[in-house]
């Protein structure tokens, strides 16, 4: 391909997302690239963040159905075949394989011998009976892509494990708009204690969980653990932030535990979230199970030490026990606990555990490290593709 040209891509993603955007902005602004996201749909039932527009890319909606059910969610957009079929792009990125529309998008791209790269965070085999039924379908997938961007080492080992060689991928780290946090959360810092005294809060150390309240997250071996820790450390609060399914059934375990320094704030977004954040002392997610969950990015980039699961794929490259936080094992509530405490119990290990998640959020999970990954995996897939 001429290098005074710029490469045509086409990027199929599911839904608008708050937390890829810095991506799509950034790969926009690269001088090789010429990017088009087509959407499968603007967003999805459970997703409550706002939808939000951008100038800095181009993008547009498929029109289409999307089937959701409990936590299937399945796009049909049967008009990315008639785009695909003018073969107006040089490479195109699939963002999963796992419904009609990236599996119609790999087979004509095949068709028309354009490349395509498949971008995935899966870290595990497929769970559950779809899981079964869609394990040979992603495989063939990872085998025949003619490169794969994953997030970090977990998922690069499962998708070689899966069959992917593995010069053929290529790590692109999953970002948040850093600056955002980063700057919004240094002015909060500065007024943190104010901040708490108008929440009735003063004087507390803050250990704050951010997400889904569903089973997976292990919000209940959090509430446990806040137990044990507040009979030892009376000053200490939780704060829970989020809504879901098991939001009535946590608040009543609190009530049966006698837990009331707890507070469950529901759904938030935007500055208030970052607000949240600001306040507290150490940031925890009890996972029982998580691709790459960005809050951890969030807390990190709020200056926050973290306490997670190795349920957490993207926690062995972000977060150093002893450094910035500690790793525990999934549902072992006294591990959760004993973690959160070291941190809490001491200012000066607790300062230093944040300042160094800024460092490694800004060193290595920055827009540039992201944009970077994607771009080698379009060259690379450009520079072996026969038409070329």
């Amino acid at each position: 391909m001429p290098e005074n040209l710029k490469i045509k891509v086409v990027l199929i993603h599911n839904i608008v997302s708050p937390y890829r955007i810095p991506v799509f902005e950034g790969l926009s602004k690269h001088p090789l690239i010429d990017l088009t996201v087509f959407y499968c749909a603007k967003t999805h039932k459970i997703r409550q963040w706002e939808v939000s527009d951008s100038d800095k890319y181009r993008y547009r909606f498929l029109s289409g159905l999307t089937i959701e059910f409990r936590e299937i969610i399945y796009h049909i957009n049967f008009e990315i075949i008639p785009i695909l079929l003018k073969k107006e792009f040089d490479i195109i990125i699939i963002g999963g394989c796992s419904d009609f529309t990236t599996q119609a998008a790999f087979i004509l791209s095949k068709a028309v011998n354009k490349p395509v790269v498949l971008w995935s965070e899966g870290i595990d085999k497929p769970q559950g009976r779809l899981g079964r039924i869609m394990s040979p379908v992603i495989n063939y997938f990872i085998k025949h892509s003619d490169a794969i961007i994953v997030p970090g080492t977990r998922s690069e080992n499962y998708h070689i494990t899966a069959g992917a060689a593995k010069n053929k991928i290529f790590i692109a780290p999953n970002i948040v708009d850093n600056e955002f946090f980063i700057t919004h959360s240094a002015r909060f810092r500065q007024d943190r204690e104010h901040i708490k005294k108008e929440m009735n809060i003063p004087g507390k150390k803050i250990i704050i969980y951010m997400g889904r309240l569903t089973k997976k997250k292990g919000v209940d071996h959090l509430i446990h653990a806040f137990h044990a820790i507040s009979s030892r450390i009376p000053e200490v609060f939780l704060i829970i932030v989020g809504d879901g399914p098991l939001c009535t059934e946590l608040q009543d375990m609190c009530k049966d535990l006698h837990l009331y320094h707890v507070l469950f704030t529901g759904w938030i977004d935007g500055i208030e979230k970052v607000k949240y954040y600001s306040i507290a002392d150490v940031f925890t997610l009890p996972t029982l199970s998580d691709l790459c969950p960005l809050v951890i990015n969030e807390a990190m980039c709020c200056r926050l030490p973290v306490v997670t699961t190795t349920a957490a794929g993207c926690a062995v490259n972000m977060v150093f026990d002893g450094e910035n936080g500690f790793i525990v094992k999934p549902e072992e509530s006294k591990g959760l606990g004993e973690a959160i405490i070291k941190i809490i119990q001491d200012p000066k290990l607790c300062d230093g555990m944040g300042e160094r998640s800024l460092t490694i959020i800004r060193e290595k999970f920055n827009q540039e490290t992201c944009v970077e990954g994607f771009v080698s995996a379009i060259k690379y897939s450009i520079n072996n593709n026969s038409r070329y």
